[in-house]
Parts: C-alpha cells; sequence; structure tokens
C-alpha cells in the first residue's frame, strides 16, 4: 500500500524547484517529521511554500467529470477507484493544505486526473522516499 501527500507548490517555487525535485523532497521530509515542539515554524515555511487547496471546489469538479466512470465512486469525502481490469484500489481525500492518495499499486490513476486541474502538484511518498512532478507522469498512467 503506497500512500502519496500530494502539495500544491506556489509558482515561483515550481520554476525555482522544478529540475530539483529532491531539494523540495527534503524540505518536506524535514517538515513531516519535525518535532511537535518546533510545529510554528514548520507552519510557516510550510505556507510560504504551498498553496491551499480549494478543497470544496475540487471535490465537486473531480465527482462532476468521473461519477459516471464505472470504477469511480465517492462516500462522504473520498473518492475512490476501484478498477478490476487494471488491479487498482486508490481512495483520494482532499484536505485543505493536501490532497491524500492511498493506493494499493505504485501509480495511480487519480495522478493523471490531478494533472487535468494543476501543474504544480507535487507527490510524495515519504515511506519509500519517492517524489515526483505529477504532470511529469502523466503518460506513464
Amino acid at each position: 500500500m503506497r500512500n502519496y501527500y500530494v502539495f500544491k507548490f506556489k509558482e515561483e517555487y515550481v520554476n525555482l524547484y522544478y529540475d530539483y525535485p529532491s531539494s523540495l523532497f527534503h524540505i518536506l521530509s524535514s517538515l513531516y517529521s519535525l518535532n511537535p515542539k518546533n510545529s510554528s515554524y514548520g507552519f510557516t515555511m510550510f505556507s510560504q511554500l504551498v498553496d491551499k487547496i480549494e478543497k470544496e471546489e475540487l471535490d465537486r469538479k473531480i465527482y462532476v467529470k468521473y461519477h459516471r466512470e464505472v470504477s469511480y465512486s465517492k462516500q462522504k469525502n473520498e473518492h475512490i477507484i476501484n478498477n478490476f481490469y487494471h488491479d487498482e484500489i486508490s481512495v483520494l481525500t482532499v484536505k485543505n493544505s493536501y490532497i491524500l492518495i492511498n493506493t494499493n499499486r505504485n501509480t495511480s490513476s487519480f495522478f493523471k486526473i490531478l494533472s487535468n486541474y494543476s501543474r504544480n502538484y507535487f507527490a510524495c511518498d515519504f515511506i519509500n522516499h519517492d517524489y515526483f512532478w505529477i504532470k511529469d507522469i502523466k503518460m506513464l498512467v
């Protein structure tokens, strides 16, 4: 099971770090594992890097576009892809500061879906040390 955290970076940081995704991953990883005593510093740093995600708007856009797909469903705040033919079960949850994707595969159909909404999405799997710009893997999904 893979857990991807997807962040929407501010345009100036996309321009600065696009060719250096490992630097972004290291910054996010250090914030992810930050001591709770330093949480206000971490929040300030995070807020400077990342744009707020319009949760309700993105939830609605995804639902309206995909609700007629056989493999797609939505339960409460979770968008679910259960694609029997590709052996994929992925669950996407939109938060105000990140998007969480839980999937049984190394990639998720949600990456292609999200690439249609912003070019600034950056995905991290902190446990497996995996990271990438979602728009870069669009063709692979």
